[in-house]
């Protein structure tokens, strides 16, 4: 099918982006902020092969209703918008070394609007279809779960480059070096410290309960996590050998998913469980020194465990919409 093409063009599309992503985080914990650093050239590459995919859409409608085409636009209109932003923040506040800053996130909210009208187009053209985890399914879920995430990396990079600074092994050029004054703040992007795993739950929860309540299938959400950590994997393994920092990869998030299908029937209890296992887990790293995580303290379990189990009720209580309707698909 010429549709299923095209669809794959959009994978390879944000695979280049999470690609340039990913790089440019390690990037800026080695060198000063650069427009035209080789990650954000790939970022872009990726930017630009959906700018040409959606430009076809708008030419002719094909593969794509207009409800998702409109929201892809939206998405790449509102990323666009936040370059000249993201610029003007850095010449008035100088370096930035935090991914949580405000530009940043439109960036993060116009990714995922993008990636989610893309995942929407091919739900509705593969309606036919029951979904499943072989399916290109997994690859949206997956970006949509990176896009999530991104914003934790600087508390994953950082992680391991403040246990570099604080022994004396930093490989951060002397730039770097020199602009920092409060190392712990800076390094972590002064983000406190509960708002690692407090965050991670909240965003992978609700993207769990998300797919599953779409596409009606347990094993997405599981196998898109575990897609996600062989990519951390691949590109720590990668940064090493190159010589760039690399980051402490989530593992224990596969807990969550997992904790929904293990436990199917009773969504508060999958929810919990998923939740307190992916948090005790991290826990017990941490404390053992077996990987270098980012800083957690043991009474974060609790707002973890409360927003484990709000999410599957609250998700209970909202009422299916009725099944929406295809746009007629051109010939």
């Amino acid at each position: 099918m010429k549709s299923l093409k095209y669809y794959r063009l959009w994978v390879i599309a944000f695979l280049l982006k999470f690609i340039g992503s990913a790089w440019d985080a390690s990037y800026h914990f080695k060198y000063l902020f650069e427009e035209y650093s080789i990650p954000h050239i790939v970022n872009t590459l990726g930017f630009a092969l959906g700018g040409v995919l959606l430009f076809q859409e708008w030419r002719r409608s094909r593969y794509m209703d207009k409800f998702s085409r409109n929201l892809i636009t939206i998405g790449y209109a509102l990323f666009l918008i936040g370059i000249p932003l993201d610029f003007t923040y850095h010449i008035a506040y100088g370096i930035d070394l935090t991914t949580w800053s405000p530009t940043h996130f439109i960036y993060y909210i116009a990714t995922a609007i993008m990636i989610f009208g893309v995942w929407r187009g091919y739900y509705m053209y593969t309606r036919d279809v029951k979904p499943a985890w072989k399916s290109m399914h997994t690859w949206f879920a997956m970006f949509l779960l990176e896009c999530l995430m991104f914003p934790n990396m600087q508390q994953e990079n950082g992680a391991i480059s403040y246990d570099q600074f604080i022994h004396g092994k930093s490989i951060a050029s002397q730039e770097i070096l020199d602009l920092i004054s409060d190392p712990a703040s800076q390094i972590f992007g002064g983000i406190p410290e509960f708002v690692y795993p407090i965050y991670s739950v909240l965003m992978v929860i609700l993207l769990t309960v998300l797919i599953i309540r779409i596409c009606r299938d347990f094993t997405i959400p599981v196998t898109a996590a575990v897609l996600y950590i062989l990519l951390r994997f691949v590109g720590k393994a990668i940064f090493a050998a190159v010589g760039y920092p690399t980051s402490y990869v989530p593992i224990t998030l596969i807990l969550i998913p997992l904790g929904f299908f293990l436990f199917r029937k009773i969504n508060w209890f999958a929810g919990l469980v998923g939740s307190v296992a992916y948090f005790l887990t991290l826990f017990a790293i941490h404390k053992t020194g077996i990987l270098i995580t980012p800083p957690i303290e043991i009474w974060e379990i609790v707002p973890v465990a409360i927003i484990g189990t709000l999410v599957p009720v609250v998700n209970s209580l909202v009422k299916p919409q009725p099944a929406i309707k295809k746009d007629k698909q051109p010939a």
